[in-house]
């Protein structure tokens, strides 16, 4: 359903510009974590993940597709709920769920 895989990126973003990313100087210059890192971070500690190994042996964890073509509504459902949880956790740790709903109403225009 187009409407909730929305809904999921409102959430995405929501979280990504409301919780406290810092820049850090590396020897290649400032770096910040982006938007896409940020979803795969959440979508692994959300436990939605595939295990792979590298040619040199070691473990890689891969973000599970989220196309909504990929899992049915339960398993969607599920994702959302999963992230959220994480989200609410770890970054908007001051937010609850009801805050979040609000928010994304709010960017999709439903306020």
């Amino acid at each position: 359903n187009y409407k909730f895989q929305k809904k999921f990126f409102a959430m995405l973003n929501t979280a990504y510009g409301n919780h406290d990313s810092p820049e850090i100087q590396t020897k290649w210059g400032k770096a910040r974590t982006s938007f896409d890192m940020f979803r795969q971070h959440v979508t692994v500690k959300a436990g939605h993940y595939e295990m792979d190994l590298t040619p040199a042996g070691e473990p890689r964890v891969e973000p599970k597709s989220i196309s909504f073509g990929k899992m049915d509504e339960a398993e969607f459902s599920q994702l959302y709920s999963d992230v959220l949880d994480v989200i609410l956790a770890e970054f908007l740790t001051n937010w609850t769920s009801g805050d979040m709903d609000n928010a994304i109403n709010e960017m999709m225009g439903f306020s």
